[in-house]
């Protein structure tokens, strides 16, 4: 028996250790370490008194996520599509029960999962910086081309920069936790490397993991503010924020090129203009077809299977002028759902994501109040819950933090 709970330890020690490491480098990783997690769940099944015991409460938010779409394949007409889709967001529902069975681990177990973490990702940013030191002029001119640094992981900066900002926040709610069990060489090595990630979501200048950054910053440190005299001085924090952001639009080139960018993609799709690789202008036409796909198919949608082909008839019909790497679906999870599951599958999206947050025991924490809310704010602009990256940071950033203080007895910040 003791074999058997040790086992289950370490495979989902090493699971969790695989999960993040493909969650910086690669999607096969990210495979390998949701199955070796979920195998850890399962093996703990047979320790159980019922063959499948109750979920919890914030899970069955997660099954929703899953059966919304699923349901939809029923009016589909091509079943692959559909099926692919299935196999990416079961690792909703699979990947959070094996965060809610996972076994219990002591303090220096979890302290050290969480200096893994912190230093694959600070590795991870480091090959960006790199490359970038190495040749610093291409990276310059693609930047004026919606390009960013190189990352590793297919080059997915939007990602990336997310999972740096959730590496953020882990750091900040495991903060008393690592420094009750570590040296302060290391937790100087941590602050060092808190301050790097700031700086370095600058240099990158990916819009999501600055935008998560300075509204997570400004909900966290105002919600310190009580009406007083006292603490009104902690308002200045509004001006060094701006002050921050000016710094690092004269002091980073690729920040700048950022910023230059953007407001050119601005100007061309607010005059009605949509241009090859403009990132923001391709969101915005996605948008408009998810409008349109929705009035033609509103209480049913067009079956989740059918998305990809319906959307390309629509570009190739609106939008034909440009590459088909522009032609995409609608870059809103609200409008997605509604597009392949209905106006009934749209609302039981946002009552699934209202599940998980109010059946949630970390409701109480402002740190995961700005994890979770920083993700649903994405998904206003990109289909976060749709691929398998996406998915993953999902769930695996709120099932982590939901489950690490089991036992511990820490109070939530």
């Amino acid at each position: 028996m003791n074999l058997s709970v040790e086992f289950r330890k370490y495979l989902f020690l090493t699971g969790h250790v695989i999960l993040v490491l493909g969650l910086v480098s690669s999607k096969a990783l990210i495979s390998i370490g949701s199955v070796v997690l979920i195998l850890s769940a399962f093996w703990s099944l047979r320790f159980r008194d019922q063959l499948f015991p109750d979920a919890p409460r914030q899970a069955k938010g997660f099954m929703l996520l899953f059966l919304i779409p699923l349901v939809s394949g029923l009016w589909s007409s091509q079943s692959g599509p559909w099926l692919d889709a299935m196999l990416n967001k079961l690792m909703l529902p699979a990947l959070a029960l094996s965060y809610y069975w996972a076994p219990q681990l002591k303090k220096r177990d979890l302290v050290c999962l969480s200096l893994i973490h912190i230093i694959l990702v600070a590795l991870a940013s480091l090959y960006s910086i790199i490359i970038y030191v190495v040749h610093p002029e291409s990276a310059h001119s693609e930047y004026l081309q919606a390009k960013t640094l190189q990352v590793l992981l297919s080059n997915d900066h939007l990602h990336f920069s997310l999972l740096v900002f959730i590496t953020l926040v882990f750091i900040l709610f495991d903060w008393e936790m690592i420094k009750s069990s570590s040296s302060t060489r290391t937790l100087r090595w941590v602050k060092l490397i808190g301050i790097w990630f700031i700086i370095y979501l600058h240099i990158l200048g990916a819009k999501s993991g600055l935008i998560m950054l300075y509204l997570g910053a400004l909900s966290y440190l105002l919600k310190e503010i009580s009406w007083s005299l006292r603490s009104l001085y902690r308002l200045i924090i509004i001006p060094i924020l701006a002050l921050i952001l000016v710094l690092a639009y004269l002091l980073f080139p690729t920040f700048k090129n950022r910023v230059h960018y953007t407001l050119f993609d601005f100007n061309q799709y607010a005059h009605g203009s949509f241009i090859n690789g403009l990132t923001d202008g391709a969101r915005v036409l996605s948008w408009k077809a998810g409008v349109d796909i929705i009035k033609a198919h509103p209480l049913l949608g067009v079956g989740y299977g059918d998305l990809d082909a319906t959307f390309v008839q629509w570009h190739s019909q609106h939008s034909a002028n440009l590459d088909r790497y522009n032609w995409l679906q609608p870059s809103n999870e609200w409008l997605l759902h509604w597009s392949g599951s209905g106006l009934f599958g749209m609302l039981l999206f946002t009552v699934a994501l209202a599940w998980i947050f109010w059946y949630s025991n970390r409701r109480s924490s402002r740190l995961f109040n700005i994890l979770f809310f920083a993700q649903i704010g994405m998904c206003w602009y990109e289909v976060n819950l749709n691929s398998q990256i996406g998915i993953t940071l999902f769930v695996w950033s709120i099932s982590w933090i939901q489950w690490n203080r089991i036992g511990l007895k820490q109070v939530p910040i």
